[in-house]
């Protein structure tokens, strides 16, 4: 996972806002490592101004496929954004 740091800039989070991870959790399921976590953004009164889901999903056996992502939700949970990516390591990134 990214630095709390990475994802303020990522996320484009206001300099008078605060983000604070909410939660996190790890769980390994069919040969995948899934990694999810939670932030809150708040202003400077408090209010809660959105809420971030941060996901990585990492195969464990080759080919090493990978996926990142991420989503802003509104205060009252509407989705306002989203971005994944899929990644796969070169075939000379590991040996045979």
């Amino acid at each position: 996972m990214q630095t709390l740091n990475d994802l303020i800039v990522r996320f484009d989070i206001n300099p008078a806002h605060t983000l604070k991870q909410q939660n996190h959790e790890q769980t390994e399921q069919s040969q995948t490592l899934y990694e999810t976590c939670w932030y809150v953004e708040k202003d400077d009164e408090m209010n809660i101004v959105a809420r971030y889901r941060s996901w990585t999903n990492q195969a464990l056996q080759p080919p090493y496929r990978s996926q990142i992502g991420w989503e802003r939700y509104s205060a009252n949970g509407t989705l306002l954004e989203r971005e994944v990516r899929y990644m796969k390591p070169e075939t000379t990134d590991y040996l045979h």
